[in-house]
């Protein structure tokens, strides 16, 4: 039925029993709303009738209420490309818009691809996820920030003498790491159980699980950027991600970068984040560029079929309680079906949020150019439903019937 004919009928029934005449000015408000040209296709959802254009219209208005000014997005189907887009600027001062080719800095979805080459070193018997760090890291130098620890002894001293310090901003992430009196395994790290007695309790620590740099570069004998372009990035052709094999193609990236922003009274401000790149963050990568990671996860290409299974099987804690993490990523269930996840977040900067439907064969990769996509929702506590996105991403596959 047409406006015009829907118009007329509610016109008429308005007309018999609305002797006042009020029902006449609504429904001729209603007509000039309805027929008027909508400027923003964003603030309609509703009368979206194909999913995808439902669910694109959906994030971009979740993009506009969370201040993220520009975002890029993608899903994967069966491990195709179901579609890809940009919303919003990657440069607001610029006009730049955001693209699926848009670089950003990806934050803590670094830590996937860490547990990746760990599970690699493993399958090659140059790991054992049992080894104890105080063993392992024995006499090794370690980075962490702008500090250098010669061994994990002098690290474990420094951490127990900045865990006391009130005004250490980061004080809890050091706080009940018991390195000098408990045996902290790689596994305990991975999983994020090293606080407390090891293996109790998850605790999502970024700080501790940066450690497993140290780790890798240990068992191979490589730099960790180098260990990351040879076992993943270089073999997926990862174009326009760093680390990266090519400089001009690590130029290009940086240049290309979104800028990140700050929301303030003012408007947005443009903000940075500085890290550097270890286990547990500091990539840069594209939505088309994870699209090959998680294809590549899939067909077992990086790691086989057992040590997949593994990372993606929830963690059991020492009395056997399920916690919320695996071997480097999000384990989570949800009305019977099994979501695979992680996010990331740097504080006023950048989010990013990876979401794996198994039983759906279908992936959502999004990055964003300030910190809406992950800041308001803890993701790190384990509930990716609390993020409006993944809820979006699962209604979307309810509606497309996306089962493999």
């Amino acid at each position: 039925m047409s406006i015009k004919q829907k118009v007329s009928r509610k016109l008429s029934a308005i007309l018999s029993n609305d002797v006042n005449g009020w029902g006449l000015l609504f429904i001729l408000l209603s007509c000039l709303t309805a027929c008027a040209p909508h400027p923003a296709t964003h603030l309609q959802p509703t009368i979206a009738k194909d999913p995808v254009t439902a669910f694109k219209l959906q994030v971009d208005r979740l993009r506009e209420e969370l201040d993220i000014p520009g975002m890029s997005l993608l899903v994967l189907h069966r491990q195709q490309i179901l579609f890809a887009e940009g919303f919003g600027y990657a440069n607001l001062e610029k006009k730049i818009s955001a693209t699926p080719e848009t670089p950003y800095n990806i934050a803590s979805l670094t830590k996937p691809f860490s547990a990746a080459v760990l599970m690699k070193l493993e399958e090659e018997d140059r790991l054992d996820l049992d080894a104890e760090l105080a063993v392992l890291l024995k006499k090794k130098v370690i980075k962490q920030g702008n500090r250098t620890f010669h061994g994990y002894s002098e690290a474990c001293h420094e951490i127990k003498k900045a865990s006391w310090n009130p005004f250490f901003r980061y004080v809890s992430l050091l706080r009940d790491y018991r390195c000098e009196s408990e045996r902290i395994t790689v596994r305990h790290l991975l999983t994020h159980t090293a606080q407390g007695v090891p293996g109790e309790n998850y605790r999502y620590n970024g700080f501790l699980f940066g450690f497993l740099s140290s780790v890798a570069e240990v068992a191979s004998g490589k730099d960790f950027d180098k260990l990351l372009v040879e076992t993943i990035i270089a073999p997926l052709d990862m174009t326009r991600t760093i680390p990266s094999w090519d400089d001009q193609l690590r130029d290009r990236a940086l240049v290309e970068r979104a800028t990140y922003y700050r929301k303030r009274l003012s408007g947005f401000v443009p903000s940075e984040y500085r890290t550097q790149l270890s286990a547990s963050a500091g990539m840069i990568s594209t939505v088309m560029d994870l699209a090959k990671f998680d294809m590549a996860m899939d067909r077992n290409l990086i790691v086989s079929q057992e040590s997949k299974e593994a990372m993606f099987t929830a963690t059991s804690s020492n009395s056997g309680k399920r916690l919320p993490y695996g071997l480097g990523w999000f384990v989570q269930e949800h009305k019977g079906m099994k979501l695979i996840w992680h996010y990331g977040h740097a504080p006023e900067a950048y989010s990013s949020l990876i979401l794996k439907c198994l039983d759906r064969d279908t992936t959502l990769i999004l990055l964003a150019n300030s910190d809406g996509a992950s800041a308001p929702f803890h993701l790190g506590a384990g509930d990716v439903l609390k993020s409006p996105f993944a809820s979006a991403f699962i209604e979307f596959t309810d509606r497309m019937d996306l089962t493999p």
